[in-house]
């Protein structure tokens, strides 16, 4: 983010990072961009709507933001999962790049749960669905046990990539990618 308003969103999201929405005020986050109160009022009416836009970039946009998930298709559990950890890290790494300690991610979305519930809720939901779709099918191909149901194998695998990426974070590991690429290795050898 280079322009006027992804510098403010920026900005709000480091302040309401270290300070919570209640703890930032509109006075606070004027002062945290170093811009006019004009400049910043140009961009955004009011903190509630500084702060749905850090949420929508600094979460939403992640995970579907307008509501889509990509579709089920011939995809095999191998490219879904591929594709869920990829935009994993790419979420991690937004982060990282405005606030260093990558708790903040998990201070966040804490922080908004209130606000975004429902979406979260949808995209689980969706994302299951993908992850169901995928094992499904690798099963009729013969290419993963059917042991486990294919609604099991995907709850399995929303759980491996939050838990490794939290285990990651706890940890103080970077290598995020790294964890979540053997994880699903080690787990995927175990389904077949």
């Amino acid at each position: 983010m280079k322009d006027t308003r992804g510098f403010i969103v920026e900005s709000a999201f480091r302040l309401f990072i270290e300070r919570g929405y209640e703890g930032a005020s509109m006075a606070d986050l004027v002062t945290a961009t170093g811009l006019s109160k004009g400049a910043v009022y140009q961009h955004f009416r009011d903190k509630d709507a500084l702060h749905d836009a850090a949420i929508e970039h600094f979460f939403l946009r992640f995970f579907g933001g307008d509501g889509a998930v990509a579709p089920a298709g011939n995809e095999g559990l191998d490219v879904v999962l591929a594709d869920l950890c990829a935009d994993y890290v790419r979420l991690m790494d937004a982060v990282s790049t405005v606030v260093p300690d990558r708790t903040a991610y998990y201070r966040f979305v804490f922080s908004i749960l209130p606000k975004v519930k429902n979406h979260i809720g949808s995209q689980i939901v969706e994302t299951r669905k993908r992850l169901i779709a995928a094992a499904a099918l690798d099963q009729e191909r013969g290419a993963l046990s059917t042991r486990l149901s294919a609604e099991a194998i995907a709850d399995h695998c929303l759980a491996l990539i939050e838990g490794t990426a939290l285990l990651c974070v706890t940890e103080g590991r970077k290598d995020i990618a790294a964890a979540l690429e053997q994880s699903v290795e080690s787990y995927r050898r175990l389904l077949e």
